[in-house]
């Protein structure tokens, strides 16, 4: 989470991110939030979201209890994908005036990845290469079926089948996600949408879902093969996670040669009790 965040910071910086670090050049902990500006709304959870890494548990809740690390006067979501963290955040938390909404999921990444970041990870912050979405093209399942990319004029339909949606806030947030992110989506014989799944400003590739009536039929699979493809030709490292009661999701992970993280997925999603 926080190396797609600072993977996308230092090519162009779409959603305005910054870093904070305990200490320069040895640092300990590292959190990714947005700057100032784009935290304006304070109940838009979407939008303020703390990223965290940290090699010092034992430091981290004064870190984290600084008003001016994390806003918790406002709706927020803290990510990370350590174990050890959630007591931590909960040693936090249990002296703020917020709801504590926890929830932790199953974290999947490629071996491809894992090379993909142990290489680079050196040379991170001296890249600014930018991947380019133009002129990508998708191989046919048959001449009935079509992979293509999302734009922004597509958001509405993504907003309106997503599991925590069906708010203008998550609507901009998956607005801001296709403008800057690629998106993909498969297009039935008549050119209506039946699957898609788009990546966000950590790279992790998620909100997929497919039109009950082609569940079952291997079309998820497929499109997750090319946008698998895509993604790595134009050097893009990413990762999804998975609800641990969605078995389907679980069996096509595995399909498509992701490995399991022990560490797993965890959330936060914090909201001041007077909201």
């Amino acid at each position: 989470m926080v190396y797609g965040s600072i993977f996308n910071i230092i090519r162009g910086n779409p959603f305005n991110l910054e870093v904070l670090v305990d200490s320069w050049p040895d640092y300990q902990t590292v959190i990714t939030r947005p700057q100032k500006q784009p935290m304006m709304d304070d109940k838009d959870h979407y939008t303020n979201t703390y990223h965290i890494f940290s090699k010092d548990f034992q430091k981290l809740p004064a870190i984290l209890e600084c008003d001016s690390v994390i806003n918790w006067k406002q709706s927020l979501t803290i990510e990370g994908c350590q174990n050890g963290l959630n007591e931590k955040i909960q040693d936090v938390v249990a002296f703020k005036s917020v709801k504590v909404d926890y929830s932790k999921r199953f974290l999947y990444m490629t071996e491809d990845v894992f090379k993909f970041i142990a290489s680079n990870a050196s040379k991170l912050m001296k890249s600014n290469e930018v991947a380019s979405l133009e002129n990508v093209t998708f191989k046919r399942t048959n001449n009935n079926f079509k992979l293509s990319l999302l734009d922004v004029s597509h958001a509405e339909f993504v907003n309106n089948n997503w599991k925590y949606r069906q708010n203008e806030k998550s609507l901009r947030f998956i607005k801001r996600c296709l403008q800057n992110f690629p998106g993909f989506y498969l297009l039935d014989p008549e050119g209506n949408p039946i699957a898609w799944t788009i990546m966000e400003h950590t790279n992790e590739v998620r909100m997929g879902y497919t039109l009950p009536e082609y569940q079952g039929r291997r079309i998820t699979q497929w499109m997750g093969i090319n946008c698998m493809q895509y993604l790595k030709e134009t050097n893009m490292p990413f990762y999804c996670q998975v609800e641990s009661m969605n078995e389907s999701a679980h069996r096509l992970m595995k399909s498509l040669g992701f490995q399991l993280l022990d560490s797993g997925w965890h959330e936060w999603k914090c909201v001041p009790v007077e909201f």
